[in-house]
């Protein structure tokens, strides 16, 4: 499960580390926000191998832009160009399922290319259940630590009711006037230990 959405400060970002093989889980440790460059970050969801070939494959691209132009591709200007290579490879199936964002912008990328920008996306087998915890709160959240917090209970909460969302949750932002992003925090869901210590 990843979430995201925009406050007045800029964007903020949390994830889970839990991904499924078929009907299994498949690893309890997977690092789903990847860095594109200083100020963009990227989410995966869907196809890990897919979302890592793309993504890195696009920070190459930033970096060889940043070498030519003295600045890396922006959010926006990476969701065009994730956008378009994925439209020219429209019905490969490729299980992409990503955010793109920096300080300013947040977008959505999905396997047959299409970009869309929005103020708040949950991408992943638990996003139905972080959507409407992620609504509930962001509208009240005018600092980063209040963004950090709903972001992580949205995700908290995808891990109570989906198999499939859990063990770590990693908190990433960008703010405005920042030079780029940063990490929050990234440690065991609290929900996964009440949850492991319970008594049955």
């Amino acid at each position: 499960t990843t979430v995201a959405f925009r406050y007045d400060g800029g964007t903020v970002c949390c994830v889970d580390s839990r991904a499924s093989m078929g009907s299994f889980v498949g690893s309890g440790a997977t690092e789903k926000i990847i860095p594109l460059s200083a100020t963009v970050l990227g989410t995966m969801a869907g196809s890990a191998a897919d979302c890592v070939a793309w993504l890195r494959l696009l920070s190459a691209q930033s970096k060889l832009v940043e070498l030519e132009t003295g600045a890396p591709l922006t959010a926006s200007q990476a969701a065009r160009t994730l956008g378009a290579l994925l439209r020219d490879r429209r019905g490969e199936r490729h299980g992409v399922g990503t955010m793109l964002f920096d300080a300013e912008s947040l977008f959505y990328v999905d396997g047959d290319g299409y970009a869309l920008e929005g103020d708040a996306f949950a991408v992943g087998s638990g996003s139905p259940y972080a959507y409407p915890a992620l609504e509930a709160g962001r509208g009240d959240a005018s600092s980063t630590s209040e963004a950090a917090a709903v972001a992580r209970r949205a995700v908290e909460t995808a891990a109570i009711r989906d198999a499939f969302s859990g063990n770590f949750v990693n908190t990433c932002v960008a703010e405005k006037g920042a030079p780029g992003w940063r990490r929050l925090s990234r440690g065991r869901s609290g929900v996964g230990l009440r949850l492991g210590g319970a008594k049955r």
